[in-house]
């Protein structure tokens, strides 16, 4: 088709496309708009920044070529930024040119289609409309075909930034295109554009068949965006695999779209699919502490109503009680799943209590950083390897020696070790009624005390029945949807007790401070560890007794305390039990792996039956959905790092209920799962 025949100009010199009886954008937000849908939707400057390999987007429509220009000018961004963050972490050397060369974004191919090209005065007519964008569309009018009506090629390429970046331009019809773009295994797209005219001018563009390419071609946890949030667009992606969210705008459009593949059913491991359920108006949560306290957060913020039932008077009565508690994630030389999922959830805890402080709710807290000293050779040798191994950024963790250690402490130290600048300590029952409190403005948060939950049943209906006492008094409540948030209260609860969790009591001595170490200025780590003073007192801990419930403080809780603190770091301080202020013995609820448990209830004798042939072969494909017990749902196990994986367990939790895409990946997802336990024994031939 000759484009002349469908383009005209409007009065403000945008474009209008006669053929669709659409604009291509609007003429005021157009650019800021694009922004917002394609480019902050996608993280395409931070995704660009941190990449180490090849990048890849791909779009549905080409238009005028907006989207590309505006990934030209977050390339550049990213570059930037790259440099800057560069040099901001060691200001006394001077970055060389060879030096910057390689710390340049790595590349980028931007893959585009489009069925009616705009011939190169057009698109050059178009572009006068963003003067901001001229050293990005130069280039690209340069590189553009003077007669491309007539050309027979079906596909077009372009570079920019040095052969950097790549733009590969087929003619044709998205669908034809894209099924005919063969893909890797792990999948070909890092972050998709799904843009077109809209979907009641154009429906052809918007079909279930180009859906099923774009999923073919996305790499897990592929991106996805779109200004559209038309009811069939949405159905259609998340049958093939992506997990939605709205997002607000101030542009002409009010909400848009932005998606991730992660439900995909191609990769032969059913039981690692959650279920997809209907987002609920109204849950009921059981618990009272720093994992129902993120919970409740994250899912009213998102528009569902939550009771919560606390067995104590007030909350954070349990484990998060505690005076001080250390914020910092668990990490090993090597990279592992365990370490991933910490480091993953310690940013997201950081980004969390950050966020809820500049919301202007308030807790005791110091970003202190967190000093773990190499108190023995063994310890010594692991902190040699951290730096030679270098599996993680500065920024989480490095190595300091010992007169660094007493700089960033401020006391007398006599051994470096490895320190986290960014972690600290906060003051965890603060901390839950600030979260709580932050649910409240949304006026979607009730928080039932006194209510001991004895036992759950389910009804005929599939609703629950919650069988409690208050105040000697017992009483039936009747909720749709339950989750059980209890520490090791959850152990005692039916059908939750299925799943192989532990308790494990910890007692924690408070210290009075003195003048010498009052002057500890970051949390440090040994055997236990000891935190700097808040309101005149440090704590020291903890105790690890195994299968205990008993929660009575001993003084052989204490003097286990300050013996461990002695012989790690003898001489570091004067105390002796008569300047313990108190102590306070709490439970922690462990996994055998060291991971939460965060999901739907499995149910076992289903799973038992469905994938039975994995004690003959565990590479044996399923595609059948996990088994669950409906609208049961567990937040448990996060043993003695809640305050850095209670955040990201309840951000899995809230992507569960409400259909949103999830902060992990599919493997981080099952190695959180309450069923991998059933599959791994299933494997090991023990059930």
């Amino acid at each position: 088709m000759n484009s002349k025949t469908s383009l005209i100009f409007q009065d403000n010199g945008a474009p209008y496309c006669k053929n669709f009886d659409d604009i291509y954008f609007d003429s005021k937000t157009g650019c800021q708009q694009s922004t917002t849908v394609f480019i902050e939707a996608n993280k395409i400057v931070d995704r660009l920044k941190n990449n180490d390999s090849l990048f890849t987007i791909a779009e549905t429509g080409f238009g005028t070529g907006l989207n590309f220009l505006l990934t030209l000018e977050a390339y550049k961004l990213a570059n930037n930024n790259a440099l800057l963050e560069n040099n901001s972490q060691d200001n006394s050397d001077k970055t060389t040119t060879s030096e910057a060369k390689s710390l340049q974004t790595q590349k980028l191919h931007f893959i585009s289609v489009e069925k009616y090209p705009l011939n190169k005065q057009d698109l050059a007519k178009s572009l006068l409309l963003f003067p901001h964008l001229s050293e990005f569309y130069q280039p690209l009018l340069d590189q553009y075909p003077e007669n491309i009506e007539t050309i027979k090629n079906d596909l077009l390429s372009f570079s920019f930034f040095d052969n950097r970046v790549n733009l590969t331009l087929y003619i044709g019809d998205a669908t034809d295109v894209y099924s005919n773009v063969k893909s890797p295994k792990e999948g070909l797209v890092d972050a998709w554009y799904l843009d077109g005219f809209s979907p009641r001018k154009n429906p052809e563009m918007w079909s279930i068949e180009l859906f099923t390419q774009i999923a073919r071609l996305a790499k897990e946890q592929s991106t996805l965006s779109t200004f559209t949030i038309a009811g069939f667009v949405r159905r259609q992606l998340i049958d093939v695999g992506f997990r939605l969210q709205k997002i607000e705008t101030s542009g002409l459009k009010k909400e848009v779209l932005k998606a991730v593949y992660q439900q995909t059913k191609l990769v032969g491991k059913g039981y690692q699919t959650r279920p997809r359920i209907t987002k609920p108006q109204h849950v009921a949560m059981i618990g009272g502490g720093i994992a129902s306290a993120c919970a409740a957060y994250f899912l009213t913020t998102q528009g569902v109503k939550v009771t919560l039932y606390c067995k104590d008077n007030t909350v954070a009565q349990g484990a998060s009680s505690n005076a001080i508690g250390a914020l910092f994630p668990l990490l090993h030389q090597q990279r592992d799943d365990i370490s991933e999922f910490y480091e993953t959830a310690y940013w997201h805890a950081l980004d969390l209590y950050h966020s809820l402080l500049e919301q202007g709710f308030n807790f005791s807290h110091q970003w202190c950083g967190l000093l773990e000293v190499s108190y023995k050779p063994a310890l010594e040798k692991r902190q040699a390897l951290f730096d030679e191994i270098q599996a993680w950024p500065k920024k989480l963790i490095h190595s300091i020696n010992a007169k660094q250690a007493q700089e960033v402490s401020n006391l007398p130290l006599k051994q470096g070790g490895l320190f986290m600048p960014k972690a600290g300590w906060i003051a965890p029952q603060e901390l839950v009624h600030a979260l709580l409190e932050a649910a409240r403005t949304t006026n979607r948060l009730r928080v039932e005390n006194s209510i001991a939950i004895e036992s759950i049943t389910q009804n005929s209906d599939l609703t629950w029945q919650l069988n409690t006492v208050k105040k000697a008094i017992k009483k039936q409540i009747k909720e749709d949807v339950v989750i059980v948030c209890g520490g090791a209260d959850s152990i005692h609860i039916n059908t939750i007790n299925d799943l192989p969790l532990t308790s494990v009591r910890g007692q924690i001595t408070s210290m009075k401070s003195d003048d010498d170490i009052g002057k500890l200025s970051t949390v440090i780590c040994h055997k236990g560890y000891l935190t700097p003073a808040h309101k005149n007192i440090h704590c020291i801990g903890a105790t690890f007794d195994k299968n205990s419930f008993d929660i009575t403080v001993n003084p052989e809780g204490d003097e286990y305390n300050l013996g461990m603190l002695d012989q790690c770091l003898p001489e570091l301080t004067n105390w002796t039990k008569t300047d313990v202020a108190s102590a306070k013995a709490r439970l922690r609820c462990m996994t055998p792996d060291h991971l939460p448990l965060v999901g739907a209830m499995p149910n076992i004798e289903e799973h038992v039956t469905t994938y039975a042939h994995l004690r003959k072969d565990k590479n044996w494909k399923f595609y059948q959905t996990a088994p669950t017990i409906n609208n049961l749902y567990v937040l448990t196990g996060l043993g003695a790092r809640g305050l850095c994986s209670a955040p990201l367990a309840a951000e899995i939790l809230a992507a569960d209920i409400c259909g949103t895409p999830y902060p992990v990946n599919r493997k981080m997802l099952f190695n959180l799962s309450p069923n991998r336990f059933v599959i791994r024994d299933l494997i090991k031939r023990k059930l």
